[in-house]
């Protein structure tokens, strides 16, 4: 692990369990960014001679940690300092782009799809087409900061752009505002799905491996549908959160 090292101060006499003191402590290094992703943490025997309490109470701290995300064990070579994801709040409607800008990181994207096809039914639906109908299919890998965390797989109506635009220009959503079409109002389904071969191989993760999928339907001012998205994410890079209120 790299400087600083944990803070080691603890209160026995507190009410608040030893391995708790333990845990915030180390919580609050990486939640302040005193350690960074991927930084390496101490053994559990090195942290109990620095605390000193039993391996089996930093033991507990460490695994309230791993079930918080926070950091992550690998077999022979150690405890690491896990990659925060990226929540995205379910209050306001805005675009991959939007989203990863606000928080000062670098949005990109690599077509892989460009195609104007019949649309699949979930889209024809979603978009109120008859299966004949001709979309503007658009496939992305979404990437942060050069790291890949989702695929976006897009069916647009009525949408008339080419692929060298939007290489170029980057943000579909902007591209469409330019032609007058701006996405108002957006409908979500979010559920939990294994990565295929195709996903697993993109994503860089293992087959199998649990995604969040997102299936949502983007409409103009009119109410009419423009664009129906199935999106998938790595869920230790992406996160939605939502706040509810009783009244």
């Amino acid at each position: 692990m790299s400087d600083p090292k944990p803070v080691a101060v603890i209160d026995k006499q507190s009410h608040i369990p030893i391995y708790r003191q333990i845990q915030e402590q180390l919580k609050q290094l990486i939640l302040t960014g005193r350690l960074k992703p991927q930084d390496i943490l101490p053994s559990e025997n090195e942290l109990a001679q620095r605390y000193q309490v039993s391996v089996m109470t930093v033991r507990q701290a460490m695994n309230e940690l791993v079930s918080e995300g926070l950091i992550y064990r690998e077999r022979g070579r150690g405890t690491f300092v896990a990659r925060q994801p990226i929540v995205q709040p379910l209050r306001r409607f805005e675009s991959f782009s939007e989203h990863i800008a606000a928080r000062g990181l670098r949005p990109s994207s690599r077509i892989l799809a460009f195609e104007y096809i019949a649309p699949v039914q979930e889209a024809a639906l979603a978009l109120a087409l008859q299966p004949a109908a001709q979309v503007l299919r658009i496939k992305r890998l979404r990437l942060t900061d050069d790291r890949p965390v989702g695929i976006h797989d897009s069916y647009l109506r009525g949408v008339h752009l080419s692929r060298d635009t939007l290489e170029a220009f980057n943000s579909l959503y902007i591209l469409l505002e330019n032609q007058g079409l701006n996405l108002v109002e957006q409908e979500e389904t979010l559920e939990a799905v294994p990565a295929d071969p195709e996903a697993s191989r993109l994503l860089q993760v293992s087959p199998g491996a649990p995604l969040l999928q997102v299936s949502s339907t983007a409409y103009l001012e009119s109410g009419q549908p423009l664009e129906f998205v199935k999106a998938i994410y790595r869920t230790d890079y992406y996160r939605y959160a939502v706040r509810l209120k009783r009244w």
